[in-house]
């Protein structure tokens, strides 16, 4: 039997998005059109199709009761839900995963009545935090169209499902099993206080180049005191001898010299690399120690400390023109009336949808004019380099690219270049270390992780690429508590830091599996423990995923990940927040 589409009623069918999305049920008047037919789907079914704004695409599938079913609706540049309507056209539930506008939604269906039950999918329409009113609404409306497939169509028998369910249950027990047996206690987060609990890593990391140092939260205390004392274990122990961190390039340059010569002072280089997340007491406590390690070191065993991200580029500017002034002051004017408008553009992408939406394009009018400095630069290299000398020139070379890599990264809303060219970055400043050096990498669990979504690639991605088993990455998890974040319900546009707490998460999550070994900080490893075999190796677990800023009253962000996302996890059970360091002496 075929089933007509019929209008939803707005006021009931929309789940937020708790990562990104705002809803206004008052804007929501006008219907949407609709496709007249629903298409049936069966386990042979592989559809690939184009959302528009306004539309709701219908798809049935036929069950008896106890039946299940379920499939992939696969995102491609479109942000959507997927409403389950009964036989007897109750609403069900809503599937919408904090996923954006790539990734998968998985929908499930369990048969309690016989008949056909209908998916209906439609486009997200309400805007981001910040967003009130109707034209602003109605432009993030006209950018959410995009292609999305529906595949891995899967439909079972009662009896099968009941033997799924039990295959289930066995797994769940097998993983907790496998988590308590390979599972290596931590005796304690905070460095200077010995190796012997980290020994194992020393046969996880043999033949590893680079470890990267996730986070599930950008404000957690424990984690941040777990990396300097990893840091502290993989350079003693491991000949680790550099320290590369998710902040501006340009601006980290200052903390190098302060721990390598110690030039500078220590409150500067604490706050100069940008981002209010590490301008922290933690983050100040290792870099301090890292000066100190390299005191009374020769120059090829001291420990550099790199930012390569390509925000905040201010001080990169600062150089560029003094670089004109002396090669070719023709250019300080442009160069003047670039920096004026990128750092506009670049304050309005970190503010709300209409502001990203206005600082794209700030930033797309001026990518042609940065380009053309870039070639400039490039295309004199050997007048300019004489005018400043050769250190001077790659630096200045290095500044134009950072510039033109945030244009890049930020003109055409969110995509996978930022990634990308964090990637790139960290390659080329590995391939300007000795062939035998070894590197740490901190950023959120979002870059350091392994996984491609789709088109949508992450850091950790590119860097097994690049560097396949010697990349390893190391996932950071809590289970609940407190962490400093900036609360979006208080100030959208604050930098100031907030405490935030969370609870026990939900059941069958990661955090809760991790629960179940019973000591509250360890660390297990996933590749050399032929965790593959294991049945939910391939799951997806929802996580916890917090940033810089979060909305205690949108609800708890959650990715979605699989083991295979990471080479190895670090779980530490309670989360205290960082202790945000405020003093803003820069000189």
């Amino acid at each position: 039997m075929i089933f007509n589409a019929f209008k939803i009623n707005f006021t009931t069918s929309f789940t937020m998005k708790p990562l990104l999305f705002t809803f206004f049920p008052m804007l929501f008047i006008a219907s949407f059109s609709v496709h007249a037919q629903t298409t049936i789907l069966t386990t042979n079914s592989n559809i690939n199709k184009k959302l528009l704004k306004a539309e709701v695409h219908s798809y049935s599938v036929t069950l008896e009761k106890g039946q299940y079913a379920e499939c992939i609706v696969m995102q491609k540049g479109v942000d959507l839900a997927v409403d389950l309507i009964s036989p007897s056209g109750k609403k069900l539930k809503t599937f919408d995963s904090p996923n954006g506008t790539n990734g998968p939604e998985t929908v499930s269906i369990v048969a309690d009545e016989p008949g056909n039950y209908l998916l209906q999918i439609y486009p997200m329409v309400a805007g981001q935090s910040g967003i009130s009113d109707s034209a602003s609404v109605a432009k993030f409306a006209e950018e959410n169209q995009g292609d999305y497939s529906i595949n891995q169509v899967n439909i079972l028998s009662a009896n099968e499902y009941k033997l799924k369910l039990e295959k289930q249950a066995a797994g769940k027990v097998d993983f907790t099993n496998f988590l308590i047996k390979n599972a290596h206690a931590i005796k304690t987060v905070d460095a200077g206080n010995g190796f012997e609990d980290l020994q194992a890593f020393k046969t996880i990391l043999k033949d590893v180049k680079v470890v990267g140092l996730g986070e599930s939260s950008h404000g957690t205390s424990e984690f941040f005191r777990m990396k300097h004392r990893m840091l502290e274990f993989l350079v003693k122990e491991m000949g680790y001898n550099s320290f590369y961190i998710e902040a501006s390039m340009a601006r980290c340059r200052y903390i190098n010299n302060y721990v390598l010569h110690g030039k500078g002072n220590l409150d500067t280089a604490t706050v100069i690399q940008g981002f209010t997340t590490w301008r922290v007491e933690e983050v100040r406590n290792m870099i301090e120690w890292i000066r100190k390690y390299n005191q009374d070191k020769p120059m090829e065993k001291k420990v550099k400390f790199m930012g390569y991200d390509l925000q905040i580029n201010d001080v990169g500017w600062k150089a560029l023109k003094q670089f004109y002034n002396s090669a070719n002051a023709l250019m300080v004017p442009v160069i003047d009336s670039l920096q004026n408008q990128s750092q506009k553009a670049a304050i309005l992408s970190n503010g709300n949808y209409v502001a990203q939406t206005k600082g794209a394009e700030l930033f797309k009018k001026i990518n042609a004019d940065c380009i053309n400095v870039l070639a400039d630069i490039a295309l004199n290299k050997g007048r300019y380099e004489y005018a400043t000398g050769k250190e001077t020139y790659n630096e200045n070379l290095v500044n134009i690219k950072l510039i033109i890599q945030e244009i890049e990264s930020f003109k055409d809303g969110y995509n996978d270049r930022r990634d990308y060219y964090m990637a790139q970055n960290i390659m080329e400043l590995l391939g300007e270390e000795k062939p035998d050096a070894k590197v740490v990498v901190w950023a959120h669990n979002g870059h350091i992780n392994n996984t491609v979504l789709d088109s949508i690639s992450f850091m950790g991605h590119y860097l097994s690429n690049y560097l396949q088993n010697k990349y390893y990455a190391i996932g950071f998890e809590f289970y609940s508590g407190s962490f400093q974040t900036r609360n979006l319900d208080i100030n959208n546009h604050s930098h100031n830091w907030d405490i935030v707490t969370v609870g026990e998460p939900d059941k069958e999550s990661l955090p809760w599996y991790f629960n179940k070994v019973g000591n509250p900080n360890f660390y297990i490893d996933f590749r050399n423990t032929n965790a593959v075999s294991q049945p939910l190796y391939r799951q997806t677990f929802s996580d916890h995923y917090f940033g810089s800023s979060y909305s205690p009253s949108k609800g708890h962000p959650l990715s979605f990940m699989n083991l295979s996302d990471f080479d190895g996890m670090i779980y530490i059970k309670t989360s205290t927040a960082a202790k945000n360091f405020s003093k803003l002496i820069l000189q």
